[in-house]
């Protein structure tokens, strides 16, 4: 029997049992008639004290309680102390309307694009470091204008840096213009070095970050960047964004082919490499173009241009012809 939920433990269980069949003895007794250490032995006996079960006004000569009085006693005042905490608990419901209250107001705030404009470029600087710190994934950039400044190359290393070592994709699409300058083109090639994927291509491009696929920033003023950014989070928008870079840095060439060409095969991006890939093996143009993840017309463009440059008169014969060339 069990009647530790009133606060009696087992070891005091045992203890006022022996009182009760032994009145009037001594503290001393107990020792002798239970197997019990002496510590254990205080507790209890200061545990049934407490619980007024025991009087101990002479510890040579201790009474027990009567049960009917000392046990149903503490079973009152336990169900009160229940009786209190249930009370606590429903009370607690009232704090329902007040978190609806809350509920609403998110919904209602949620309710506009999620868009931040950040201004200035001090502000601008440290929102871009904290969404570079917590990334986890990749960091996407499109850079249209002409090199870097010294100060923002000093900055974008170290971040960048720590991003790579992190584990995290680095991505960047640059033009032509930014590799003018000999800082520029030094830290190009030292983010390459250290694992980072640059192209660069000659096509009109809107300046962008995007952080793991989830945050776009972008200028308040296209022609103004130094007003200001957007910091958009609309997952709808975002995903719209992140398919402009994507069909951009497919399009584009990569650092290393731009710099340095290699006389032993064209210079084709990774679409095209994709495109290849597929045009000897898909029966359909819908099933070529939806494994490689590009829209039809996009894939029948670019099969086009392919078949112009290898002399090819079929799709068939194009794959071939690149495989001869070592284009795959």
């Amino acid at each position: 029997m069990d009647i530790s939920v009133i606060g009696v433990p087992a070891e005091a269980v045992e203890i006022y049992r022996y009182f009760l069949r032994h009145r009037g003895d001594g503290i001393g007794s107990i020792r002798q008639a239970l197997d019990l250490d002496p510590d254990t032995i205080e507790g209890a006996i200061d545990t049934l004290e407490r619980l007024s079960l025991l009087d101990l006004t002479d510890r040579h000569r201790v009474m027990a309680t009567e049960p009917r009085v000392g046990i149903e006693r503490l079973i009152e005042q336990r169900l009160n102390e229940l009786n209190t905490e249930i009370r606590r608990v429903l009370s607690t419901r009232d704090a329902i309307a007040s978190f609806v209250e809350d509920q609403q107001h998110g919904e209602k705030a949620n309710s506009a694009l999620d868009i931040e404009r950040v201004e200035g470029l001090d502000r601008v600087r440290q929102r871009l470091d904290d969404l570079g710190f917590f990334s986890y994934k990749e960091t996407l950039c499109l850079h249209p204008g002409g090199p870097l400044s010294l100060g923002a190359i000093e900055t974008a290393l170290p971040l960048d840096t720590r991003s790579l070592r992190r584990g995290l994709a680095v991505k960047a699409v640059y033009h032509p213009k930014a590799l003018d300058d000999a800082n520029m083109s030094a830290y190009l090639r030292e983010v390459v070095s250290l694992g980072g994927q640059i192209h660069i291509t000659e096509d009109p491009m809107d300046r962008m970050l995007i952080f793991d696929r989830s945050v776009a920033v972008v200028p308040i003023h296209p022609k103004e960047s130094s007003r200001g950014a957007l910091l958009v989070k609309e997952p709808g928008l975002v995903s719209q964004l992140v398919t402009y870079f994507d069909g951009v840095w497919d399009g584009a060439t990569d650092f290393r082919e731009f710099i340095e060409p290699s006389s032993d095969a064209p210079l084709l991006s990774d679409l095209e490499r994709k495109v290849l890939a597929v045009m000897a093996t898909a029966d359909k143009d819908e099933i070529a173009a939806r494994e490689i993840d590009v829209s039809v017309r996009t894939y029948r463009r670019y099969v086009a241009d392919l078949m112009a440059r290898l002399g090819a008169v079929n799709r068939f014969q194009a794959a071939l012809r690149a495989k001869e060339e070592n284009w795959i």
